[in-house]
């Protein structure tokens, strides 16, 4: 089984591939992320694959999907773009799955905003670009996502948008940051969002930094707990499947009836 990396970075106006080839061959995040973390991903007995959606590239049917990553993006989550529509249907549909998703940035914008009622606004602080601590909750302290992560760790954030949970969402929230008071949240049913970035590394942050705006490539550091995160997605990506294995049969099909979508 495999998981499922969905990249939404940006159309061609706002991502240019060729400033990335130091990263991976064509540039584009969706094979960056495969290189990074695809090992990563074995460990837990999972393959990795991934689409961008930006650029046309069709999302798949279920059947061999165990888990997904939501990319960010440097759209806003709200922009009247067939993609996005066409993504939000997907994800409607594999929600009825209840396999796990974790979603990122962008992806955690559009997932307690559009998939929930939360608000999402502009941060009162200004932009956050660079590596900064957070706060877990009660809850994100002993939340599997979070295992082996001290309380107060640090990830890469580039967002000016944050969320403002609902009330019917704080019980759900695992961390904090500063201003930002839901950074991950817990939406129930094996999906999860978290406003900062656990699949990037420094060196994508300073070559798009570096072209635009050089005074933030120094507010990254090499040191941060985003290699753990995805670590812990994909056990429990992995350890899902091998509890949906144990499910009836009739429990199964039912699923597959309801979750199924057009390959």
């Amino acid at each position: 089984m495999k998981v499922l990396f969905i990249s939404m970075l940006g159309e061609r106006e706002h991502f240019k591939p060729t400033q990335f080839v130091s990263l991976c061959p064509s540039g584009l995040e969706r094979d960056w992320i495969l290189d990074w973390h695809a090992p990563l991903a074995a460990q837990s007995g999972l393959q990795m694959s991934g689409v961008d959606v930006c650029r046309g590239e069709r999302l798949p049917a279920f059947d061999q999907v165990a888990g997904v990553i939501l990319g960010g993006t440097m759209h806003v989550v709200t922009e009247d773009r067939p993609w996005l529509h066409d993504l939000r249907k997907w994800l409607r549909a594999y929600r009825a799955t209840e396999r796990p998703l974790l979603a990122i940035c962008g992806g955690h914008q559009m997932l307690c905003s559009q998939f929930g009622n939360g608000t999402l606004a502009g941060r009162s602080g200004g932009t956050l670009m660079g590596t900064y601590e957070i706060q877990l909750t009660a809850a994100g302290a002993s939340h599997p996502l979070f295992c082996g992560i001290p309380s107060t760790p640090q990830f890469h954030f580039a967002n000016y948008l944050h969320i403002i949970p609902a009330a019917e969402q704080e019980s759900g929230v695992l961390a904090v940051q500063d201003n930002g008071p839901a950074v991950t949240v817990d939406h129930g049913d094996n999906w999860f969002s978290c406003q900062f970035h656990p699949e990037s590394r420094k060196e994508s942050w300073d070559i798009y930094y570096g072209a635009v705006d050089p005074q933030y490539t120094s507010g990254y550091s090499e040191e941060h707990y985003g290699a753990q995160v995805m670590a812990n997605f994909f056990e429990l990506s992995s350890r899902d499947q091998e509890a949906k294995k144990k499910l009836p049969s009739w429990v199964k099909i039912a699923r597959r009836a309801n979750g199924g979508y057009p390959g």
